[in-house]
């Protein structure tokens, strides 16, 4: 007969054990990082920033002090994260493929784009294009060229024959992607595996996209509707010897930011900006925001800012125009001049979102690097700010310059001489940098700070938010004579309706 006393004790060790399991299981979890959908993408600010109702007591958002441990629960999210997934970073340390962590400002554009190619003298023309792009918002680190849709489909070619078929053939592609390359700008292709009723390109997808990408030279490749490239296509471009940087429009899994360099950020945007899971996963993977419908890209500017990633400027959303402001393309030029500056700054693996500021509403990073630390900052406020902004460690013979408006600052020490008090204005969902060097500056930091300087003269309130429509015209095509052989009877005719991009006399007009 068995011993009640035993089985009360044996009762109790399982229990003690299953409680000890939730326990450890539970200290796993972090309330931050939430799942389902595009939130799945966000890691959640700490709850003092979140704006409260006037009823709701409020825990000083001014010093914040729950910072320090949201960003410890955050940060043992990661390294436990980054074991469960096995992750294998090395493939960032790839030489020819370093250009992602610094490509902030990618463009998708259409091939029919009038800036693009010269159909009357039969030749690219990407200089006018960049020379336009540079004009109204300071340019361009990487294009998106999309010659597929609306037109893949019309006959039996693929994707891949749909840029074969580009003016000029292999050889004209190819030297309009080097035409890229001398101005510094890297070229991507979409790909799109939903493309099964065309032409069977007779060898694997993966090698295939490989061998053209090889061919032609480009750098990248954007996967059209696709959750992750799945590492089959990375791996057939290290074996055709030219790494491609693979780039999906839809969230990958946790493991696959090991080989998808690069991501698209379609997100929904709160008043405290979330931190990007992905970025915060791998602090040099590259994502560019992409919102093509929106037309206030100042969401996508300022989440940009604080996660020291990218944005993708999109305005022909395949024939139908959506103008960047001029409000939005002043603000792209100086949120892109002060990340191209401190590219390097913004892949720290010792990055600190959420770094604790003074006033309601502005919120910023911390990136050290070395003897030098950046701090990027954002006004989600309707109004200007002005005053102390951050209290930062001080250092001996440390000097701090405001990058945005090009001015060093005088800061105010506290009593003990710990802490560097700092002030600075920001406009009305406007943008800060603040940099705090130890030592004299180099020559480029002088040269940088006069450019925005003279950048930053007229407030951004002062250039326009309004959209000029551009209409489209259709062009008409003459229906194709019937031949007189009985050939014609089992010839099926096709009618093209093409729409035209703005040319440049009405985009000039637009502005």
């Amino acid at each position: 007969m068995r011993n009640p006393h035993n089985t009360q004790c044996w009762l109790m060790v399982v229990f003690l054990a299953v409680a000890a399991f939730a326990k450890s299981g539970a200290a796993q979890d972090t309330k931050y990082v939430p799942g389902g959908a595009w939130e799945q993408m966000m890691i959640a600010p700490p709850d003092c920033l979140s704006p409260k109702d006037e009823w709701e007591p409020r825990d000083g958002e001014r010093s914040c002090v729950a910072h320090e441990d949201w960003l410890n629960d955050i940060t043992r999210w990661r390294a436990e994260r980054r074991i469960r997934i096995g992750y294998d970073g090395s493939r960032y340390e790839i030489s020819s493929l370093q250009w992602t962590q610094s490509s902030f400002i990618q463009t998708q554009m259409m091939v029919e784009d009038r800036y693009f190619y010269d159909p009357v003298a039969g030749k690219y023309t990407v200089d006018l294009y960049l020379g336009d792009l540079q004009s109204r918002y300071g340019g361009i680190d990487a294009v998106l060229i999309w010659p597929t849709y609306p037109n893949l489909g019309i006959d039996d070619r693929n994707q891949l024959d749909m840029i074969r078929s580009m003016p000029g053939g292999i050889a004209g592609v190819k030297q309009m992607v080097a035409d890229f390359h001398r101005r510094g700008v890297r070229v991507l292709f979409p790909m799109m595996m939903w493309d099964q009723g065309t032409r069977d390109p007779k060898e694997r997808w993966p090698d295939a996209i490989a061998h053209l990408m090889a061919e032609i030279g480009a750098d990248g490749i954007n996967g059209d509707t696709q959750d992750g490239v799945p590492l089959a296509f990375f791996q057939a471009a290290e074996k055709a010897g030219h790494p491609l940087a693979y780039q999906p429009e839809g969230p990958p899994a946790d493991e696959g930011v090991a080989w998808n360099l690069m991501t698209w950020g379609q997100y929904k945007f709160q008043f405290a900006p979330y931190v990007d899971r992905f970025k915060w996963l791998e602090t040099r993977h590259m994502v560019n925001i992409s919102d093509r419908s929106a037309r206030d890209k100042t969401d996508d500017l300022q989440f940009s800012f604080f996660n020291g990633v990218g944005w993708e400027s999109w305005e022909n959303i395949w024939g139908i125009w959506n103008g960047i402001t001029p409000r939005d393309a002043e603000a792209t030029r100086r949120v892109a001049s002060i990340e191209r500056a401190f590219a390097p700054f913004l892949t720290s693996a010792g990055w600190e979102p959420y770094f604790p500021t003074t006033s309601y509403g502005v919120f910023a990073s911390k990136w050290p690097s070395n003897k030098a630390t950046l701090w990027t900052v954002i006004n989600r406020n309707e109004y200007d700010v002005d005053g102390m902004q951050l209290a930062v460690p001080a250092l001996d013979g440390a000097h701090y310059f405001d990058l945005y408006y090009g001015v060093e600052l005088v800061p105010n020490m506290t009593r003990e001489g710990n802490w560097a008090r700092l002030s600075f204005p920001i406009e009305a969902h406007g943008f800060g940098a603040v940099l705090q060097v130890v030592g004299e500056p180099d020559s480029s930091l002088a040269a940088l700070m006069s450019k925005m300087k003279s950048m930053t003269a007229k407030p951004l309130a002062s250039y326009s938010k309004e959209r000029t429509i551009l209409l489209q015209r259709i062009v008409d095509i003459q229906p194709t004579k019937p031949r007189s052989s009985s050939a014609s009877a089992s010839t099926s005719s096709k009618i093209c309706l093409l729409y035209t991009s703005p040319s440049p006399r009405d985009r000039q007009k637009a502005r």
